[in-house]
């Protein structure tokens, strides 16, 4: 990957960023409509007073709203299909999406599904029928109460077919008109969510950056982000009131949605989906235990690349101050500080749950990584997590 490649696109949509934001929720969706359905995890966003202050400001706007309470999992193809069709019923002028990463990929995939025939695993990538989005979706809002998917600028969403497999629904279309983010909305985090959410962007970060598919922009984007995560998420996971961390972190987790939005991801990311997927291990977590022992085997592929990483995470002004080889270092001292575990108990992941993993890392996000890697070497990784 050349820095100076030009031919590229670069996909994004409105972003909206800043303390208190959310309170202007009603005037931005007046543009798109009169009624929006809300997909929230209600009990969670009531406890909090987000869904109180998200509904205020549109009755504030006289933007008339219906809630959907969305179990505590990660987005199922029955649960897509079942909302979906609700929407279609009601016929809502927007859709608005308030929570983590798998409430927004439910909204975005609700949104484009409301407007295309079929159900959503027709459209997944490497499922049914390979189908592609021909409608525009429903105008979408994407307001994240977390701080690591970068979701709310993302033009994919996470699927599952619980215990068999993580497949991206993707498309143009699918990207929010307007992602509205909130550092106020991610104070409620406990300290484990922020720093499996935290390590998760760090790990969208250098593999964007890295990525066979690496574009100008992204990457540069991709080194402000990684700067603000060596600065930020130490102290976001030891002080969860530090809203200057908060706000890092949460810039740092956009940075990372639209650098993994037009650069893609790497083996990390193949290998986590495949852990959800078959063990139903947290995206985050996954990310932050196998990110030490995937990127050896890039660094000798992106020794420049690891050295520039370096640089940035540590605030140098000069590259030449890192060695490619301080940036694994710095990834094991993250994970430690952060708290982190090191390795899976036998309950969730054991050598019967090989095979399957093996064969659901093969998805799309794999095809970025600098360095093909063999069967022996995903299922040689996942071991040393046993």
């Amino acid at each position: 990957m050349s820095d100076d490649t030009v031919d590229f696109t670069f996909h994004c949509g409105e972003i909206i960023f800043g303390r208190g934001k959310v309170m202007q929720l009603g005037g931005i969706a007046r543009r798109f409509g009169r009624t929006a359905m809300i997909c929230t995890r209600g009990r969670e966003m009531e406890k909090h007073g987000y869904l109180g202050q998200a509904c205020a400001s549109l009755k504030e706007a006289r933007v008339g709203y219906g809630v959907v309470n969305l179990p505590a999992n990660e987005p199922l193809i029955e649960e897509i299909d079942a909302i979906s069709d609700r929407v279609r019923a009601e016929k809502p002028d927007l859709i608005i999406g308030l929570g983590g990463g798998s409430t927004l990929d439910t909204c975005k995939a609700v949104a484009g599904m409301a407007t295309n025939p079929g159900t959503v695993v027709d459209y997944l990538e490497g499922a049914g029928r390979n189908l592609t989005l021909t409608l525009p979706a429903l105008p979408c809002i994407a307001i994240p109460t977390t701080a690591g998917t970068g979701a709310e600028v993302t033009k994919n969403a996470v699927i599952t077919r619980k215990h068999v497999f993580k497949k991206s629904l993707r498309s143009p279309f699918l990207i929010p008109v307007v992602a509205l983010l909130d550092p106020d909305l991610t104070k409620s985090m406990p300290a484990f969510v922020t720093a499996e959410t935290g390590m998760d962007a760090f790990t969208q970060l250098i593999e964007s950056f890295i990525s066979i598919k690496a574009q100008p922009i992204p990457r540069q984007l991709s080194l402000h982000g990684i700067q603000l995560v060596g600065k930020y998420l130490v102290p976001a996971v030891e002080n969860g009131a530090d809203m200057e961390a908060r706000e890092g972190m949460m810039l740092a987790s956009l940075l990372s949605g639209l650098a993994l939005a037009n650069s893609g991801l790497g083996a990390v990311h193949g290998i986590a989906a495949a852990l959800g997927a078959v063990c139903d291990i947290p995206h985050g977590r996954a990310c932050a235990m196998l990110l030490p022992h995937v990127m050896p085997l890039n660094l000798p592929e992106r020794r420049e690349a690891f050295q520039t990483m370096v640089c940035a995470f540590s605030g140098c002004c000069k590259i030449a101050d890192g060695l490619p080889e301080e940036f694994l270092q710095k990834i094991e001292c993250l994970g430690k500080r952060t708290g982190i575990e090191k390795t899976f108990s036998p309950d969730e992941v054991n050598e019967s749950h090989l095979p399957a993993l093996v064969r659901e890392s093969r998805g799309s996000s794999m095809k970025g990584n600098p360095v093909e890697l063999t069967d022996r070497q995903i299922e040689n990784i996942i071991r040393k997590l046993l």
